[in-house]
């Protein structure tokens, strides 16, 4: 996730929660400060675009649409290679695999900003998570957020919620059970699908949406909703309530056994199919660039076999083979180059955008974490976390002007940066005839017209540059940078400015 919406979880990791938002236009990550009004009430004549389905009776929300390229982004900047091309020494190892083993050590163990789940206790504090779970509903129902049928949240939703979260039933202490996902997973902050919006139709934007989990992924459970319908979960980056059927009951060895496997695979497409049978006709699932399986014993000249969670008839976990393209996997992680970042985020371009991994796409923590997946590197989930982590080239104050920040730009050494701003995080890519850019998944951005600033939606990882939104009340993403970190030896020594 992304933004202040973070309170440490004892004893792990920072647990995301919802909170006020500030109205930022730059929407970029899963949970982010970033909130766009929905009010636009007049007419447009420029290009309009329809936001998802609205419910019967609830006015059409229409906005401007971004221009499918960028103002000042040209056909060929478009493509790994041309960024590429601008590096000396774009095959040269940032890190090798025994750095990157110490580089996320230090973000686990150090930073505390990812979770062992080797080394989580047997038994959880069952009065201290009672009171997690209390706060959160307490602070969703101060918020005035709207329900699906576009009327503000009723006492009844959250009398219902409380009651389904079987709250009574948690004791002073918790033993824990452990399992594997076994199909894509949405991680909510309540049990339920009923959505919460900031907005009225704000539906691409529901508040209870923490994050997704991809099928491999190993959790911990702590408690059960009273339907059993779900289950509350820790998995290594972030935890909520998640759908029990996708969820295979297992053991802690087994676990730590399917983690450890000695041979295994990395997805590295943006997406890819899995199949039960090498033929690869009957699909199963898909997964996201980054995921991680051991091999299966079988492989042809257009497949792998892969080992994945399955759930038996008492929701067990039993492991079968599965099958993948060999073009969409990389046998071990890919080397930490220059080339292999661009060239894994570029396969990403055009991907939709999804708020806290609604319907399985990334925002834009998530789309920074699956990149830097490929070569095995662990970074938090949200983006002011990850701007904790690597070396901090430089951090700004509010009042440090563009020219100053545009000098530290061009001083980047050849290694993987990010750009980070309150709420939001890019992938930097170099400068082009004196203009800093970036590739980053993004809702929105602003545009002066005006009194009032007009909103264009970008909804997708896209190139552009850093005066994106110049001249709007926001102001561009140059203005707003308050960090720029290199992901390589070292760590971030102080937060951002307006992070405190």
């Amino acid at each position: 996730m992304c933004g202040d919406v973070g309170r440490e979880c004892p004893p792990f990791i920072t647990l995301a929660r919802p909170r006020t938002k500030s109205r930022y236009y730059f929407r970029g990550s899963g949970r982010s400060d970033m909130r766009v009004p929905q009010a636009m009430a007049c007419l447009f004549t420029g290009a309009l675009i329809l936001s998802l389905s609205v419910k019967a009776g609830a006015e059409e929300q229409l906005y401007y649409a971004a221009p499918s390229q960028m103002q000042d982004v040209r056909r060929e900047m478009k493509t790994a290679g041309f960024w590429i091309g601008r590096q000396a020494h774009p095959d040269n190892l940032v890190m090798d695999q025994h750095a990157i083993l110490e580089f996320n050590r230090h973000v686990r163990e150090d930073l505390k900003l990812t979770r062992d789940l080797s080394k989580v206790p047997a038994w959880y504090n069952g009065a201290e998570f009672k009171q997690q779970l209390e706060t959160r509903l307490a602070d969703l129902k101060t918020q005035g957020y709207f329900a699906d049928d576009g009327q503000k949240s009723s006492e009844d939703f959250f009398t219902g919620t409380r009651t389904e979260m079987a709250l009574e039933a948690i004791g002073p202490e918790i033993p824990l059970e452990y399992g594997l996902i076994t199909r894509f997973a949405d991680q909510r902050f309540l049990p339920g699908k009923r959505g919460l919006y900031a907005k009225a139709q704000d539906i691409d934007f529901d508040e209870l949406q923490n994050s997704g989990l991809d099928l491999g992924t190993a959790v911990v459970i702590l408690h059960q909703s009273a339907d059993k319908k779900w289950f509350y979960v820790m998995s290594d980056l972030s935890e909520g309530w998640v759908e029990a059927e996708n969820v295979a009951l297992c053991s802690r060895r087994a676990i730590e056994k399917y983690l450890a496997a000695k041979r295994w695979v990395v997805v590295t497409e943006n997406k890819a199919d899995l199949y039960l049978d090498q033929h690869r006709t009957q699909a199963y699932d898909h997964v996201r660039m980054g995921v991680k399986f051991p091999s299966g014993k079988k492989r042809g000249k257009a497949f792998y076999s892969v080992m994945i969670p399955t759930r038996d008839v008492q929701g067990r976990m039993e492991l079968r083979p599965a099958f993948i393209n060999r073009a969409q996997v990389s046998v071990g992680f890919l080397p930490y180059t220059m080339r292999t970042v661009l060239e894994q985020a570029f396969k990403l371009l055009n991907e939709p955008y999804g708020w806290g991994d609604r319907l399985g796409e990334q925002d834009c923590s998530r789309f920074v974490q699956e990149i830097f997946a490929t070569v095995g590197i662990v970074l938090p989930r949200d983006s002011r976390n990850q701007a904790l982590v690597g070396v901090t080239r430089a951090a700004f104050e509010s009042s440090t002007s563009g020219e100053e920040k545009l000098v530290e730009l061009t001083q980047a050494a050849e290694i993987p940066v990010l750009l980070y701003m309150k709420g939001h995080i890019l992938l930097y890519l170099g400068m082009e005839e004196n203009r800093p850019y970036a590739i980053h998944a993004v809702w929105a951005y602003r545009q002066p017209n005006g009194e009032e600033d007009r909103v264009r939606v970008i909804n997708r990882v896209a190139v552009s540059d850093l005066f994106l939104g110049e001249g709007s009340k926001k102001g561009s993403l140059l203005n707003r940078m308050s960090a720029i970190i290199e992901l390589s030896h070292g760590h971030f020594h102080k937060p951002p400015q307006g992070d405190k």
